[in-house]
């Protein structure tokens, strides 16, 4: 299901994560991806922000900020920021990722995701 997963550095509180897969845009459940924290309450638990679809190569936004596509697309390739924490999982409905800092941001996402300036 999950195609592509990469998690970058996008500055010292954030990853960006950017991940492709093998669904409609319209059934990604963005409320299900968290980050689980021990000691904390599961409702509690972070969730992506400001998550943006791309183009199939991710070099394009194909939408605004925290909108769905309309297209008919059967694939997804979707960016998001996730607050770094001492966890360091990401758990999905498609599986579970090592979120960590070793990749810096490649200049084709830094020209084209948008940063939410209410949380950042």
């Amino acid at each position: 299901m999950v195609t592509l997963f990469n998690c970058f550095s996008f500055n010292e509180e954030w990853y960006l994560v950017e991940m492709a897969l093998t669904i409609p845009p319209q059934e990604i459940e963005f409320d299900k991806i968290v980050v689980p924290e021990e000691g904390v309450n599961e409702r509690d638990w972070q969730t992506v922000l400001a998550e943006q679809f791309l183009n199939d190569n991710g070099t394009e936004r194909i939408c605004e900020l925290y909108e769905t596509p309309d297209s008919g697309d059967s694939d997804s390739r979707v960016a998001f920021f996730i607050y770094k924490t001492n966890s360091h999982v990401l758990r999905t409905p498609y599986g579970q990722f090592d979120l960590n800092d070793s990749e810096e941001v490649p200049d084709r996402l830094k020209d084209i995701i948008e940063i939410d300036d209410d949380y950042m």
